[in-house]
């Protein structure tokens, strides 16, 4: 079983980095590359990815916000989350060049994704680390 204080959130979700300090590890980065990024390091690094990054059904094109969860893998092999990683980087550049993410979003078109990106981490988090949801 995984220990949640082991884990990192990698974001540039000021609300998941707020929500989440102290109870786990949280990495703040600047944009959804660098978060990506970030992860693909972590991953070589010997880290296993316990969240998908890539959010949902969104393109990586179509919000300004993620976040990742990864978790030290002890030495046993993360091969394929380094490809998965990689693989996501990939795509998100394509995306990038075919339709760049807006950088003129209102407010509350921001403070949506926020939520959807927030909400993400609220249902996967109590299952990843077997805790309580109420």
């Amino acid at each position: 079983m995984w220990r949640i204080k082991r884990a990192v959130i990698i974001t540039n979700n000021d609300w998941v980095s707020e929500k989440y300090k102290g109870m786990m590890n949280i990495i703040f980065l600047n944009s959804y590359e660098e978060v990506l990024v970030k992860a693909k390091d972590m991953a070589y690094d010997g880290h296993h990815l316990l969240t998908h990054p890539q959010a949902s059904s969104l393109k990586p094109n179509q919000t300004p916000y993620r976040s990742v969860i990864v978790y030290p893998s002890d030495g046993d092999d993360n091969t394929s989350d380094i490809l998965l990683i990689e693989k996501n980087l990939e795509i998100f550049y394509q995306w990038q060049k075919i339709a760049p993410t807006p950088g003129n979003y209102t407010d509350g078109v921001v403070r949506g994704f926020k939520v959807f990106d927030a909400s993400m981490m609220d249902s996967i988090i109590p299952r990843i680390f077997h805790m309580g949801t109420g």
